[in-house]
């Protein structure tokens, strides 16, 4: 809940195309529950760690829709993002599974290049094409802020280490591509304090 109200109010400021939330809530505390309850669905996994919130989002029901806005709490919109327009690019290219707004520069290695495509392209020798406006690549799946289509949460998420890591792997397996916007459009605040991933 440290996050949340800077996320929230960055969604006012600049988002469109979210109609309602859904909060997967690993905090085990009663009160965190009842407060988000206020805001939209809630599930709570108690404690149990990033793997297992991921494993209830794309099984326990809060997912209805063809398209879902993935959010962590840590993060706020710095830039005008139109879900609507995100989720069409998705209908019309469907071998993406996901469109994933470009952050800020995070990790130390990021910073050293200034840019997350830029550490990709030389230290990681990835490729990113300019395709319709968004880069196009293989090179990383993400739970950072995105949109995913349902054919990509379908297929469930996998246990283990490294789980976005897996994703990945699973979705290259069939075919699938990643998009990443071409602006940086959010940041973020916090700290890779979690267990489970």
């Amino acid at each position: 809940m440290t996050y949340l109200p800077a996320l929230l109010e960055s969604i006012e400021e600049h988002v469109t195309g979210i109609t309602d939330y859904a909060f997967i809530d690993d905090s085990d505390d009663p009160l965190v529950a009842a407060e988000l309850h206020k805001r939209g669905q809630v599930i709570e996994t108690h404690g149990a760690g990033y793997n297992a919130a991921m494993q209830a989002a794309v099984t326990r029901g809060a997912l209805e829709q063809d398209h879902t806005v993935w959010l962590e709490e840590d993060f706020t919109f710095t830039g005008t993002v139109d879900f609507h327009r995100l989720a069409a690019h998705l209908d019309t290219h469907p071998y993406l599974s996901q469109i994933v707004l470009q952050r800020a520069p995070w990790f130390d290695a990021e910073k050293e290049f200034d840019s997350i495509i830029e550490f990709h392209q030389k230290k990681r020798r990835q490729i990113f094409r300019d395709v319709d406006e968004f880069w196009e690549h293989t090179a990383f799946f993400s739970c950072n802020p995105g949109i995913w289509h349902r054919r990509t949460w379908e297929t469930g998420w996998p246990e283990g280490d490294w789980s976005e890591d897996q994703k990945r792997l699973s979705l290259l397996k069939g075919r699938k591509k990643f998009a990443l916007t071409k602006n940086v459009l959010v940041e973020h605040h916090g700290e890779r304090s979690g267990h489970g991933y």
